[in-house]
Formats: structure tokens, sequence, C-alpha cells
């Protein structure tokens, strides 16, 4: 099922936002010069596009933390942006009058998805820069 049309308008008007927000966390976290290998921003990518489930990627990124591939700090960083990306989602949605369940969750997964896509990106950018 697709998302609402209204759903993909908004979400386009966060994209500068989304953009800022990876390139914060990069940046802020100092991902570039950290542990973290960008295999694990790519498997976390391909993960985001495989499932709809939040609660799956904050299980992941805690997996990747304890294994020591991601750095803590960049990891609790991402799993911060996700709830705050879950919380930009229901809100456009409450906005819109939209009430079902999976227009809110697959609209979550397309912001994430989004802003993890600007986040290895920005990553790479910044070590091969």
């Amino acid at each position: 099922m697709m998302l609402d049309p209204r759903i993909l308008l908004a979400i386009e008007a966060q994209l500068d936002k989304l953009v800022q927000r990876a390139e914060r966390c990069v940046m802020d976290t100092k991902a570039a010069q950290s542990s973290t290998q960008e295999t694990q921003f790519r498997n976390l990518q391909n993960l985001a596009a495989a499932t709809d489930s939040v609660l799956a990627l904050g299980n992941f990124i805690s997996y990747q933390i304890g294994r020591k591939y991601m750095d803590a700090n960049v990891g609790r960083k991402i799993l911060e942006d996700i709830d705050e990306l879950t919380r930009l989602a229901d809100e456009i949605c409450s906005r819109l009058g939209l009430a079902d369940e999976s227009q809110k969750r697959r609209t979550r997964m397309e912001l994430i998805r989004l802003y993890l896509g600007f986040l290895a990106r920005k990553l790479v950018a910044e070590r091969r820069g």
C-alpha cells in the first residue's frame, strides 16, 4: 500500500530538516572519526528498507553498539533522532487526520529511511572528502 499523497508532500516539506538532522548527527558525534564502520550504516539502511518496524531498527543499533561495531555515542544519537522522527511522523498523520496505524508506521519508516540515507552519505563524505 502506498503512502497517502498528502503524507508524501508533508515528508517532502521536511527534507531539508532531515538532511540537517543527519549531518548534525555525523558532525556532533564525530562519527567520521569514530570506530563506526561504514558497512554498519549500509546494513542499517538495508534493514530499514526491509522492515516497517522501528523497534527492529533500535534493536539492531543496540546490537551493533554492544558488538563495538558502532560507536555508542553515534548509536545513541541515531536512536534519539529516530525517536524524534517517530514523533514527527505521528504529528504529520495527526495533522492530516490519518488515524490508520499502517499509514503511521509507513510514514515513520519513510522518514527514517530518508534520514539514514542522508546519514550514510554524510559519513562517507566526511571520511573521504
